[in-house]
């Protein structure tokens, strides 16, 4: 019994991938070198159906008034793992924004 919820347990993890999806805000084009501002892990409950705490995420506070940047939404490698563990009861999310090389000395 053992030995198969270990075989079920490493076939589930197996299959956790590394979901990513980008916003190019502004005359960003894809493929554009970027650098990244900063990130900030959003929580869920129920495969993302629930939000929980303060989910909202004001892009100023990271990218100043900047017209130019990526906004990337990603479930690492650990974001996934943690909701393979609790059966998808808890799902966080990591948030990124990236900003233009050359656009960086603007704010």
């Amino acid at each position: 019994m053992k030995k198969l919820f270990l075989i079920s347990v490493l076939f589930c993890i197996g299959l956790t991938s590394c979901y990513t999806s980008r916003t190019y805000v502004g005359d960003v084009k894809p493929g554009a070198p970027t650098v990244k501002v900063n990130d900030e892990t959003v929580h869920h409950l129920l495969y993302g159906l629930i939000p929980v705490g303060n989910n909202k995420i004001d892009d100023s506070d990271y990218i100043g008034n900047r017209k130019n940047y990526v906004v990337k939404n990603q479930q690492t490698f650990l974001n996934g793992f943690l909701s393979v563990i609790t059966l998808g009861i808890y799902t966080p999310m990591t948030v990124s924004f990236e900003v233009p090389i050359d656009e960086l000395g603007q704010k």
